[in-house]
């Protein structure tokens, strides 16, 4: 049968590592430093080990604003692998614990 999709050029990955984008909420907000944070803010995005668990942080100025908790973020931390690296730009001004970031390549 044709149209199996066994081709190539119509099957690319829609999460790239170079093109690997999210809008999500900061989970776990650190108080005192979302405090500091205005629109337009970067963080640093890292990723460690805690046992099988990934956690992707977002840092500000060495300090953990939040965590990331989306549904990319096992395919960041293989990006990140790879020797991408992204980070989390605030969208919108800080509400009480809710802090918006899109999360990208830098």
């Amino acid at each position: 049968m044709s149209g199996s999709g066994d081709g190539g050029w119509d099957r690319q990955p829609k999460d790239d590592c170079a093109t690997l984008t999210e809008f999500t909420t900061l989970n776990s907000p650190n108080q005192a430093v979302l405090r500091k944070l205005k629109k337009g803010d970067v963080l640093e995005i890292t990723v460690r080990q805690a046992g099988k668990a990934v956690i992707v942080e977002a840092l500000y100025q060495g300090e953990v604003a939040g965590t990331i908790t989306s549904s990319i973020i096992q395919r960041l931390a293989e990006c990140m692998e790879k020797g991408f690296k992204y980070v989390a730009e605030v969208r919108e001004e800080v509400k009480g614990g809710a802090c918006k970031v899109h999360v990208r390549v830098k």
